[in-house]
């Protein structure tokens, strides 16, 4: 065979070893499974059951989806902390969650009053 023949067959198969070992063989659902079990342990450590982690369905963009009610403070420190994780290359918060205010103002006797 020709030089160039060899090349392109040996950058085929490499792309096609890649695929199938990201996809079908398993090693993309290990590194989800992985990442979402120990985003999970962390959310729990921090008493967030009701914030969900998930890696994104482009197993190679190592990206982590949340999702569930927090403030604004949870919000930036949970992107820091999962985005600590081995295997985690960039974490977002999903569109649809709601952002709750746990420091609503305080509606007293004094809260209108001048001084």
């Amino acid at each position: 065979m020709k030089r160039k023949t060899m090349i392109v067959l040996g950058a085929l198969a490499t792309v096609g070893v890649a695929e199938l070992w990201h996809g079908p063989l398993g090693a993309a659902e290990e590194v989800r499974g992985d990442v979402e079990r120990e985003a999970r342990a962390l959310l729990d450590y921090y008493e967030l059951p009701q914030v969900t982690a998930r890696m994104d369905d482009a197993p190679l963009t190592r990206r982590v989806i949340l999702n569930g009610p927090a403030d604004d403070f949870q919000r930036r420190a949970l992107v820091e902390k999962v985005g600590a994780l081995k295997g985690v290359n960039e974490v977002r918060w999903d569109p649809s969650s709601p952002v709750i205010n746990n420091f609503p103002q305080h509606q007293g006797p004094l809260a209108g009053a001048q001084r």
